[in-house]
């Protein structure tokens, strides 16, 4: 894992998007926050639909037609965005913010060669002229282990692989020298020896760039691997949130516990035995929502879990959100 300094890039507090929807409100993200420090790596996980995705859109302000956000504070490197107006933000995102889209299949223009798709933010943001951002595109393609580099840039989308195509989406963020880089499940639909490398190749460029990156996935094996500090998401909210040693060493939450005891341990799961379930769904977010919303999936859940869940803290770092001092 990579050394952090003091200086936080991203500061999120109060963070809420609410979508409108013919049946009501959907409060897909709910009074979320936390920060990331520069050669940090954050990683937010949670089963689909907790609002994942939606934050890291949020951040971006990339959010879809009829969805609004609010935040008491949402700086980067000091600078408060959700006052930030369009210009400013447009100067930004793409620039000294990136971001990694899930799914590389349809996040690359078809129309367009890679090329032309690696070098338009550069020339943007770079006033650089058309040599200078293909030398650019060139050399990240090449660092992102893309073989004959030149020529990709002359092919278009479909003359690529899945694996090939998330590497073209790293270099394509990583072209302005981002301080942040989201990454939204860069390893969906991979299989497990590209994941791997497109996971090795992202920490190898955040350690040797020192860019503060927050990763989305639902895949706890990754977050061990490559976070520093990890959001536990459920139901729009950061139910739990702490150093990953720490958080995976002894979870507080219950659905965090629920989450790890799901995962197969060598030399502990026996071969055919059977791996922790976490009964029912993630509750509808439309209209009011009140308690604790994993109340109807929790072992745990009592009369008091009805009204809205302390936040405890502890001095290794966790904080989280539920009556239990300790899901163990």
């Amino acid at each position: 894992m990579s050394s952090l300094q003091n200086d936080v890039i991203l500061a999120v507090d109060g963070l809420s998007v609410d979508i409108a929807t013919q049946r009501g409100t959907l409060h897909a993200v709910r009074d979320i926050s936390f920060e990331v420090k520069r050669g940090e790596t954050l990683c937010l996980v949670g089963e689909s639909g907790c609002g994942k995705s939606m934050t890291s859109l949020a951040i971006m302000d990339l959010l879809p037609k009829g969805a609004t956000r609010r935040a008491r504070r949402l700086a980067f490197a000091g600078e408060d965005l959700s006052r930030a107006g369009a210009r400013r933000i447009n100067a930004l995102r793409g620039d000294r913010m990136a971001m990694i889209f899930q799914e590389p299949m349809t996040a690359l223009n078809p129309a367009y060669t890679i090329g032309n798709q690696l070098v338009e933010a550069y020339r943007l943001h770079r006033k650089a002229s058309e040599a200078e951002a293909r030398e650019r595109a060139v050399h990240l393609l090449g660092k992102v282990g893309i073989a004959s580099a030149g020529e990709r840039l002359g092919q278009y989308p479909h003359q690529l692989s899945g694996g090939l195509r998330q590497r073209v989406m790293i270099a394509m963020a990583l072209m302005c020298g981002p301080d942040l880089l989201i990454a939204d499940e860069p390893t969906t639909a991979l299989d497990v020896t590209i994941q791997a490398q497109i996971l090795r190749l992202l920490a190898d460029l955040q350690r040797e760039l020192g860019i503060a990156m927050v990763l989305i996935t639902h895949d706890l094996g990754v977050v061990a691997r490559i976070a520093d500090r990890v959001a536990v998401m459920y139901a729009g909210q950061i139910v739990e949130e702490g150093p990953t040693a720490a958080l995976f060493g002894n979870p507080r939450h219950p659905y965090t516990r629920g989450l790890i005891d799901c995962i197969p341990v060598p030399g502990r799961t026996q071969p055919g035995g059977k791996l922790g379930v976490i009964p029912g769904v993630v509750p509808s977010l439309v209209g009011d929502v009140r308690g604790c919303s994993f109340r109807d999936r929790c072992a745990f859940a009592r009369e008091a879990c009805a009204a809205a869940p302390p936040v405890h803290r502890a001095p290794d770092g966790q904080s989280w959100r539920c009556i239990l001092e300790n899901a163990a």
